[in-house]
């Protein structure tokens, strides 16, 4: 047998006698009716809106990328939410596995599933109404709707009252703003294309997305940055960080190119300010439309 099919060989022995011991430790069941006490959340949004209902307790681990609110950092972590470890899921002995669905790769979920551990799929929020809708979800399922029911409505009104204030953008100018994400499963850069959460933000606030492509993101070229010739870059926190400073984010290729570059409008936010929309979205807003119109 040659050397690497051993080592296959012993690796899928030693998963699968662990997911045996877990299974032959978990009561019975096909599907959870309930959270029950051992969540393993995989979603930024879910676990934020988690936290906003007050149904933190139930947590018992997250995934890589959520990291707010901060305490929720002190769960261990499954993983990334789109390269999950069966083992590092089972165990954590869950009750359910909750996500929204972006999540991978799926043999692992088959695995998770293989040992009795239900998976609860959550569609996510993609407008403000359905990510409200969401919420709403969530306090039914954790037993938390009065909760859920407050948040929402003072989530209403703080977004009645931005979207109020934002009205005296609407005539121009509208600078060209790139947001751009750092992709950790791909080390690269990537843009935050037309459609998504971002990009609607970024319009209430006055600006234009300056990446014409629709759905999803793009991967990033010098040629691409320098063409979309942004007035304003906004960069997500991990891809900052890894620069370090506005002036130092210039050296990523095709950035010094830029008018954004050449006037310095370089500003970092956090991801879960823009990826989704959440009751600090109001927030984000006033921010984001704060560095487009700084002179108004």
């Amino acid at each position: 047998m040659p050397a690497d099919a051993t080592l296959f060989s012993r690796r899928d022995a030693g998963r699968l006698l662990l997911a045996a011991g877990v299974a032959a430790a978990l009561p019975g069941r096909a599907v959870a009716a309930g959270p029950g006490n051992r969540v393993v959340c995989v979603s930024k949004q879910i676990n934020e809106f988690i936290f906003d209902i007050g149904a933190q307790s139930h947590l018992v681990a997250r995934d890589l990328t959520s990291i707010y609110p901060p305490q929720i950092t002190r769960l261990p972590s499954v993983g990334y939410h789109r390269a999950l470890s069966a083992e590092g899921i089972i165990s954590m002995r869950p009750s359910v596995l909750l996500t929204d669905g972006n999540v991978g790769p799926d043999p692992v979920l088959a695995q998770v599933r293989s040992v009795g551990i239900p998976v609860q799929t959550m569609a996510p929020g993609d407008t403000p109404e359905t990510a409200q809708a969401l919420m709403l979800k969530l306090g039914a399922y954790f037993g938390r709707q009065a909760a859920a029911k407050a948040v929402v409505a003072r989530w209403q009104a703080g977004m009645k009252a931005a979207l109020g204030e934002m009205a005296r953008y609407a005539r121009g100018p509208h600078p060209r703003v790139l947001m751009i994400h750092f992709g950790q499963i791909g080390n690269s850069y990537l843009g935050l294309s037309r459609g998504g959460p971002a990009d609607q933000i970024v319009r209430w606030a006055g600006g234009v997305n300056a990446l014409d492509q629709v759905g999803g993101m793009a991967r990033l070229t010098p040629e691409i940055i320098a063409r979309c010739a942004p007035d304003i870059i906004i960069a997500t926190d991990v891809g900052f960080d890894r620069y370090g400073s506005a002036a130092k984010f210039r050296d990523l290729p095709g950035v010094a190119l830029t008018p954004a570059a050449k006037s310095l409008r370089i500003h970092r936010i956090f991801e879960t300010e823009i990826m989704y929309f959440s009751p600090r979205t109001p927030a984000s807003l006033r921010k984001i439309a704060g560095w487009l119109h700084p002179a108004r």
